[in-house]
């Protein structure tokens, strides 16, 4: 008998512990629930993220959690792991309006915009309340919007004007004398000058020439049109053409004065798996100096592979090639270029990696004759706000001549050619309204080459004003 009232009080004693132990872990989780509600509430979107995503191994499947999981998600930027959280809510609850309200907002984001039609009729078969019928008709006139956009005609133009200072327009190093003379044919013409004998001509001409750098001032003004031309719902004609005019205020670096007129057409086409095909085409006309004579013309090919992966990457291949005919005959050449870049959405901003190699087929006897050209590049976009963004560049490149050359910038010792450059660029964009851009840049640029001549460094300022439309 009393073995039987001690098991029956161990057993007792045991449920209870139980049962306070089942109460203390739904009261935890509850207050875990209801700090992230609240959190949502007052706009802390990742703080309430982060709380819910700790516990989601031990709480997934659970139509409540799971919901508010996707919410938090969702607020957060996170729309991919939304929807995998709110279909399991759904799976659990299919009449469950609220989680699929907001799937379908998930899937907007996404740009899955059949499947958001679908979602949005199995939302209309739960019979909405009228403010989710309100809601439910913005998500239908955004996904209208974006239809349209696809297939519709697109026209965008920009007119801008820059005002800037650069330190090295002719990007020489700071002074460096080069001698016009062989130093064989040097002593012949100090000897007969010692002689008497007067060389035809100013003899000054005869003289060391000083190269250095010269600051100045510059003005720039450019436009720009691209348009979109739909063939059908999976393929468009896109044409870009830019032209701008930059004039320097310093007599020493007007020499360089530029202007340039370019335009290209693309053909492009969208595959499986959301991965998009342009073939382009372009040409491009430049002029120079003080009476802008003609500098160059080139004619360029290429395809691009655009690429998507994972929610928020981007991946594309380009392979260009192009036709370069100069002034000078003897800077002719034609090139290749293989790149790959890598566009990442990040919760707070934007990231791309650059990186591609190009080889120059040199067609007359440019000095140093053919040129291999590598590029590493990286850059950041931080968004401040909605009209504000911060963008950081960074690019490395390494430049090979293949034969040896530039003997008379070299004390008359042919050598390979090799230049390593560093460019720098930080920006600061403001958007007054969808018509009117402010940019503020500076840019460092420091070169330094086999041949002492081409080291170089290059400081840019600019203040632009753009009018889109």
């Amino acid at each position: 008998m009393r073995q039987f009232i001690l098991l029956s009080t161990v057993r007792c004693l045991l449920f209870i512990l139980l049962s306070v132990a089942m109460s203390h872990t739904t009261w935890a989780y509850q207050a875990e629930l209801g700090n992230a509600k609240n959190l949502l509430a007052q706009g802390e979107n990742q703080s309430a993220y982060s709380q819910l995503r700790v516990t989601e191994l031990e709480h997934s499947g659970e139509p409540e959690f799971d919901y508010w999981l996707g919410v938090s998600a969702l607020r957060a930027g996170e729309p991919s792991h939304a929807l995998m959280a709110l279909d399991r809510a759904i799976l659990r609850q299919p009449n469950h309006a609220g989680a699929r309200m907001e799937r379908v907002a998930a899937l907007v984001q996404l740009d899955q915009l059949g499947t958001a039609e679908r979602e949005i009729k199995q939302l209309q078969a739960l019979s909405p309340p009228p403010e989710a019928q309100t809601a439910i008709a913005r998500f239908q006139a955004i996904i209208k919007q974006r239809q349209q956009a696809k297939t519709g005609y697109q026209h965008q133009g920009l007119l801008g004007v820059d005002i800037g200072y650069d330190s090295n327009p002719q990007q020489f190093p700071n002074e460096i004398a080069i001698d016009p003379l062989h130093p064989d044919l040097r002593r012949v013409v100090e000897e007969l000058i010692d002689l008497g004998l007067e060389p035809n001509g100013d003899p000054s001409q005869f003289d060391q020439q000083v190269f250095s750098r010269d600051a100045s001032t510059y003005q720039r003004l450019q436009g720009n049109y691209q348009g979109l031309f739909p063939i059908d719902s999976q393929s468009r004609w896109r044409i870009n053409t830019t032209g701008q005019a930059q004039r320097y205020t310093e007599m020493a670096a007007q020499d360089y004065d530029l202007t340039l007129v370019q335009t290209q057409l693309g053909y492009q086409r969208d595959l499986a798996a959301k991965r998009t095909m342009t073939l382009k085409g372009s040409a491009m006309q430049g002029w120079s100096g003080p009476r802008q004579s003609r500098l160059l013309t080139r004619w360029g090919s290429g395809i691009d592979l655009r690429h998507p992966f994972g929610m928020k990457n981007e991946l594309t291949w380009q392979l260009d090639a192009q036709h370069n005919r100069f002034s000078t005959a003897n800077n002719n050449y034609d090139s290749g270029r293989l790149g790959v870049q890598l566009h990442t959405n990040h919760t707070a901003l934007r990231t791309h990696l650059t990186a591609h190699i190009e080889h120059e087929w040199a067609t007359g006897d440019r000095d140093g004759g053919d040129l291999l050209h590598l590029l590493l590049g990286a850059g950041i976009d931080y968004p401040l706000g909605d009209k504000h963004l911060i963008r950081a560049n960074l690019n490395h490149r390494i430049r090979t001549y293949q034969e040896d050359g530039y003997a008379p910038l070299n004390e008359y010792s042919p050598t390979i050619r090799r230049d390593r450059i560093w460019q720098a660029r930080l920006s600061w964009l403001h958007q007054f309204n969808t018509d009117w851009l402010l940019e503020g840049s500076t840019e460092v640029e420091r070169r330094r080459s086999s041949i002492s001549f081409f080291d170089m460094r290059r400081y840019q300022t600019q203040l632009a004003l753009r009018y889109l439309f």
